[in-house]
């Protein structure tokens, strides 16, 4: 959320999809952050004000975690809050949660390649989303950032090729 927030796109991402947060999330995000004077700490609860749910307990999501206690508070909150709601992906720069959601094949995007998503299906522009990730870089893993390029710039060759031949199209008519 921090990642997202810094680079300027949550606001986007909470707007273009159903966006849920953990209650340990918003306490080590907004909460701690407040008493810590982050100044993006009060952006970010203005932002997330409506979206933060209370733990409740998940089967599924215990079962998982019995192989996973490590994860932090925030992380294990995610992963019950993601079977109570039946998301679709859970979005976290975490590499231990990462890996534990691949495991258990779930879902999972770091906000880098969650910037391309929303690019793709039109949330953002494409120039908007090169920016957020310049802004992401200093804050990400040189290979999410590398991976989060490459994905951009095919986007951008397929954007280019589509508008090539809807020109092509016009002046065909």
């Amino acid at each position: 959320m921090i990642k997202l927030a810094k680079s300027g796109i949550l606001a986007q991402v909470i707007r273009e999809w159903h966006c849920l947060v953990p209650q340990a999330v918003y306490e080590e995000t907004v909460e701690r952050g407040k008493q810590e004077a982050y100044p993006d700490a009060e952006e970010i609860e203005r932002l997330v004000h409506g979206h933060v749910k209370p733990l409740r307990e998940n089967e599924q999501a215990e079962a998982i975690l019995v192989q996973a206690r490590a994860l932090g508070r925030g992380e294990q909150e995610a992963l019950h809050l993601f079977f109570n709601e039946r998301a679709d992906v859970i979005i976290t720069d975490d590499r231990a949660f990462l890996a534990v959601l691949k495991r258990a094949g779930l879902p999972a995007l770091p906000p880098a390649l969650a910037l391309v998503e929303l690019a793709r299906f039109g949330g953002i522009q494409l120039a908007e989303a090169e920016s957020a990730l310049e802004m992401m870089k200093g804050l990400i893993r040189q290979e999410v950032y590398q991976l989060a390029r490459r994905d951009l710039e095919e986007l951008r060759k397929r954007t280019k090729l589509k508008g090539a031949e809807m020109d092509e199209g016009e002046r065909q008519s």
